[in-house]
């Protein structure tokens, strides 16, 4: 058989990205290349070219998966439509850091220990769904008056919601509470904090935030 020829059980993504994904959690990197990748695999390279583009594909499209199952998950929850927009944020954090914990070690590789989050290309396809879905929120608030419409000002809402994210993750990946409860603890509070900005109350919580990150604060000083 000539070695271009598709074996006989074709390539699935879901084989593909497992294989992926398996080996970065034992060799703390992705695979090599796209050849070795298929010899583990028992498939020709062409079947892993029907599927992906590249070895950077497989993880972008698998963690915009995680994205997308985190999104309908909370979605399609009995209160979902009735929640405010708020509401909705703190589910759909809570949802995502508690998701998370199934694939931490492949965060805490890709993303690092400490520090913002980095720009990679992975973390950039996932965001940009988050963006989507973050959009969908500030619409319902806009709608309810939960949000408030200030002119040029309402632009940045949409990047304060990914900064909002970004600061959650990189706050769970360094929190070492029992049961991360000092996660759930920020996201409530950064929650409160933002959309009160984006609504008409601010002090009250501002201050709240402030005294919940200034006993960390005080401690690396």
């Amino acid at each position: 058989m000539d070695e271009n020829t598709p074996t006989e059980t074709p390539a699935t993504r879901q084989r593909i990205e497992e294989a992926y994904l398996h080996e970065f959690k034992v060799e703390g990197r992705p695979p090599v290349s796209i050849f070795k990748l298929c010899q583990s695999l028992g498939i020709a390279e062409r079947d892993f070219f029907s599927e992906f583009p590249s070895l950077e594909a497989v993880e972008i499209h698998w963690w915009k998966g995680v994205m997308d199952q985190v999104i309908a998950s909370v979605e399609s929850g009995p209160e979902w439509a009735e929640f405010s927009a708020r509401q909705r944020m703190l589910a759909f954090l809570f949802a995502f850091t508690a998701a998370g914990l199934d694939h931490r070690s492949l965060l805490l590789m890709r993303l690092g220990h400490a520090g913002p989050i980095k720009s990679v290309p992975e973390w950039a396809a996932l965001e940009g769904r988050f963006e989507q879905f973050a959009k969908s929120i500030l619409m319902q608030g806009r709608q309810t008056g939960e949000i408030a419409s200030r002119g040029p000002v309402s632009s940045v809402y949409s990047s304060a919601l990914r900064l909002l994210f970004r600061s959650v993750v990189a706050f769970n990946l360094k929190d070492d509470s029992a049961q991360f409860e000092r996660t759930d603890a920020f996201i409530e509070k950064s929650v409160t904090l933002l959309f009160d900005l984006m609504g008409r109350q601010v002090l009250d919580s501002g201050f709240d935030l402030l005294r919940f990150l200034l006993p960390g604060v005080l401690r690396r000083a």
